[in-house]
This record gives structure tokens, C-alpha cells and sequence, in this order.
């Protein structure tokens, strides 16, 4: 019987279910980087922000939400506190005078660059043996395109 079978007919050995076992991996990776990231008083979602201004440049609150998955309430009070520490500054855009680009500081791309390899080293160490071009990724950066 494969899983699809199982789960129609509520059978409850077939295993975790996809969502279940994300959402478990999910937590877990951002436990271990929290441990990390504590050191410089940094929260997971300051870091997806820190993260995606340091790979892009200055971003809009649009492009910030789809890059870091966080609700519209969530990001503005994590952009609000790199803003007040120091770590992100925001600018009226160029091209357009009614957006607003988030830019990583000085103080911001120096305290990404502190965390960046550590937080690598702790996804390395998580993922183990697994091969970053195995089956496992091609198929979580199909689910992630859909």
C-alpha cells in the first residue's frame, strides 16, 4: 500500500505525513541556528531580513516578504528593530518615491558577515551526508516552485 492508499484509508502506520515532516525539519534547523544567531541578540526572522539584504541589495517590503515568507505585521517589526539598532536603514526608491528600499548598514552587512559562516557551518553540519544535488533538494525546490 503507498502513502496515498494509506491516507485514504486513514491508515495510520504509512509513516509522517509531507507536512508533519517539514514542518519538524523546519523547526529543528531554525533551533540550531537561534543557538547561533543568540550570540549577537539576532532572531531567525531578523536573520532571513540580514540575509536577503546581504545577497540583494536594497530591497522593498514586497521583496523582503517573498524572500522571507514572513507575514506583512512580522516583517515590518523585524525591519523596525534592525532599523533601530543600526544594523538596516531605509531609503526612499529612486525610480518610484512612493516605495521604500531596505538597505543593510555598515554595522548590519559586518554583524551578517559575523553570523553567515557560522549559521552555514550549523546547515552543513545538519545536513550531513546528504548531497545538495541529490533527490531530496531537486524535489524541495520543485514543491518550492509550485
Amino acid at each position: 500500500m503507498d502513502v496515498r492508499d494509506a491516507r485514504d484509508t486513514g491508515d495510520a502506520t504509512a509513516g509522517p505525513r509531507l507536512s508533519s515532516s517539514l514542518a519538524r525539519a523546519a523547526r529543528a534547523v531554525t533551533a540550531r541556528v537561534e543557538q547561533v544567531l543568540r550570540s549577537e541578540n539576532v532572531t531567525f526572522d531578523q536573520w532571513l531580513v540580514l540575509d536577503a539584504l546581504a545577497a540583494e541589495g536594497g530591497l522593498t517590503m514586497s521583496e523582503l516578504t517573498a524572500r522571507t515568507l514572513a507575514t506583512g505585521p512580522t516583517l515590518t517589526r523585524v525591519v523596525d528593530r534592525l532599523v533601530t539598532v543600526a544594523a538596516a536603514y531605509r531609503e526612499v526608491d529612486l525610480d518610484d518615491r512612493r516605495r521604500v528600499r531596505v538597505h543593510l548598514s555598515t554595522r548590519g552587512r559586518a554583524q551578517h558577515a559575523r553570523l553567515a559562516g557560522r549559521v552555514a557551518e550549523v546547515e552543513e553540519e545538519m545536513l550531513g551526508s546528504l548531497s545538495r544535488t541529490g533527490p531530496l533538494f531537486t524535489a524541495l525546490d520543485r514543491l518550492g516552485d509550485g
